[in-house]
């Protein structure tokens, strides 16, 4: 919802909207304001007029934002954006394997070493379950029992537990 960035949690932005009710098939103007990442506010004397699911455009941005309103009190509804939910599908290009392999995790200095184990891998990546990995660089080595050498890794994603890893297989002898 990148149209809605100038008006997000900023107290008194507000913004003139076209309000299209897809059901019954209206178009109202409204002024939109108190926008958070989940809603805002939508002001209209013609808001009594629209139904639960409406379509906002804003200035001329040819996407609509989809809303749904959850209240409407005298020309004020409250709005909630509906996030599009689609089913979900494995993005990844490669078939990953169930595994159960214990990993060290390092810092490139060796000053932080957490150890964890790798629970789910395939060429290119894997995932790691342990505590502590929000303390890593983006950056680490992995050394794992049956290699010679580290395996450069690099985080995709992480929490405080787990964390996927792209894997750089470039300097590794096993």
């Amino acid at each position: 919802m990148d149209s809605l960035a100038h008006l997000q949690d900023k107290d008194g932005a507000r913004e003139t909207v076209l309000v299209f009710d897809p059901e019954k098939l209206l178009c109202i103007s409204g002024v939109l304001g108190s926008v958070s990442q989940w809603g805002g506010q939508l002001a209209s004397g013609d808001i009594h007029m629209l139904g639960k699911t409406i379509a906002l455009r804003i200035g001329d941005e040819p996407r609509l934002v989809k809303a749904e309103i959850m209240a409407v009190k005298k020309d004020t509804a409250a709005i909630i954006f509906t996030i599009k939910t689609q089913p979900v599908a494995n993005k990844r290009m490669e078939r990953r394997n169930d595994v159960s392999m214990p990993v060290s995790i390092t810092d490139g200095s060796g000053q932080i070493e957490i150890s964890g184990t790798i629970v789910d891998a395939g060429e290119n990546g894997c995932r790691i379950v342990a505590e502590g990995l929000g303390s890593l660089p983006e950056h680490v080595l992995l050394n794992l029992p049956r290699f010679k050498g580290p395996l450069r890794g690099q985080f995709a994603w992480r929490t405080q537990t787990s964390g996927g890893l792209k894997l750089d297989w470039s300097e590794v002898s096993s």
